[in-house]
């Protein structure tokens, strides 16, 4: 099959939805589709084109058997509204460029947000006539909505046309949880073009470490000596982006009233500067604010920790589970989700009987589930082994990998047939 991927993050970036665009897109070409990437200039999360692709309008790469036609996008130095949408439309238009490069295509996948690279994604879709598939990694403008950054009603009925849109015109949908999927049927989309087909975990690149009070040896141990952090201080971290959504201050908060922990923010994001300000005026010799760590680091600041937290804003109901819980899970440390009752990842941690969920904004609360944590190590251990079973069980990225080919194999046996075009052949079948 000929695919072409829509979205605006890829390899080199490490966080976010690019692990999943590239894994996804590499894993296709792996099983002889022919796929080509249609995507921005790396430059999440530290929102700053990556060096050696600055000052550049269009690229193009070749990876992991992925043709890769970059486009330019508009990335504000400061996140406003109005450049935020500007930052969401620039790409749809510039990629639009690359129309006559596609070729004949099959299959046109569109990663959302942003609604607007949907668009236009679907807009290839029809000169190419050729199937459109939408993969909803997050509800936009639910979230926007939520956060207050979208307030104005004229813009947010725009936007929520906008949504209804891409809906209709998708001939499938993929979302990533059953929460996701309650959304759309709310919406109005028909349960017949929905999907659930969650984001996977390599469990084969994080798994459980010795803790680091078990010893020095080890990658927990030496992580902890490298950030000067003795074995018998209770760690605890929050790994990932630092923008508004994670109201990373009311770590900053439980960190003043639990001097004897030490708090990790390892990340990037448009929040990282003032929190680093912040930790500095409060003189919080406790916290740590680290830089986005090479992804080969990854696995042994997991292993370092003694517990893990997810921290969102009150307002944000979540219904899809963060790529960072999934990771806490594998790495088998106990988590402490502090968010909303109601979200994906309160109702995972529960499910999965991982860690302790808390209410979001409540410092006071985040720092008695550390504590509690920190005194009943048994607890601790029984959380972090749950979690690591459960990631195993439903998140592995090879039996999460073979439900999407599964899901193509459904796409293609479904689709006309057009001359020069042969169907897809699931492993072990005959061609006929």
């Amino acid at each position: 099959m000929r695919i072409a991927l829509f979205g605006v993050n890829y390899h080199p970036e490490t966080t976010g939805i690019a692990p999943f665009n590239t894994g996804l897109a590499e894993h296709w070409a792996a099983m002889l589709h022919d796929v080509t990437a249609v995507t921005a200039f790396p430059h999440y999360p530290e929102w700053r084109v990556a060096d050696g692709y600055r000052g550049k309008t269009f690229a193009r790469e070749r990876r992991g058997g992925v043709r890769l036609l970059r486009a330019w996008q508009y990335v504000p130095p400061r996140r406003t509204t109005l450049r935020r949408i500007a930052y969401d439309s620039s790409l749809a238009a510039s990629a639009m460029a690359w129309l006559p490069a596609l070729g004949p295509v099959d299959l046109v996948w569109a990663v959302s947000p942003p609604l607007q690279l949907a668009v236009a994604a679907w807009a290839v879709s029809r000169a190419r006539r050729a199937t459109f598939v939408l993969h909803v990694q997050d509800l936009v403008p639910d979230i926007a909505v939520s956060l207050g950054m979208l307030r104005n009603p004229a813009a947010i009925a725009a936007a929520r046309r906008l949504e209804q849109f891409v809906y209709r015109r998708a001939h499938q949908i993929v979302v990533l949880s059953n929460g996701f999927a309650e959304n759309l049927r709310a919406k109005g989309v028909p349960a017949r073009k929905i999907t659930v087909l969650p984001d996977w975990m390599d469990t084969d690149f994080i798994r459980p470490a010795p803790r680091a009070a078990e010893g020095n040896g080890g990658v927990a141990g030496a992580f902890r000596a490298r950030m000067g952090i003795p074995s018998e201080v209770f760690l605890a971290a929050h790994a990932g982006n630092m923008g508004v959504k994670q109201k990373l201050e009311v770590l900053l908060d439980a960190a003043a009233a639990a001097p004897e922990k030490c708090f990790l923010l390892v990340g990037d994001g448009v929040e990282r500067a003032r929190l680093e300000h912040a930790a500095a005026e409060r003189r919080l010799a406790n916290v740590k604010i680290l830089p986005l760590l090479p992804r080969d680091e990854l696995p042994a600041l997991l292993a370092a920790c003694d517990a893990l937290v997810l921290n969102q804003a009150a307002s944000v109901v979540d219904a899809v589970v963060p790529s960072k819980l999934l990771a806490y899970m594998a790495a088998g440390r106990p988590v402490v989700a502090a968010t909303h009752p109601a979200s994906e990842s309160a109702a995972l941690v529960r499910a999965a009987d991982c860690g302790l969920a808390v209410a979001a904004e409540q410092p006071a609360a985040l720092a008695a589930a550390l504590e509690t944590l920190r005194r009943d190590s048994s607890l601790a251990h029984r959380l972090g082994d749950n979690g690591r079973r459960h990631v195993e069980r439903h998140f592995a990225r090879t039996s999460v990998l073979e439900k999407f080919d599964q899901f193509l194999l459904a796409l293609d046996t479904a689709r006309p047939r057009r001359a020069g075009t042969t169907r897809v052949v699931a492993p072990g079948a005959d061609a006929g």
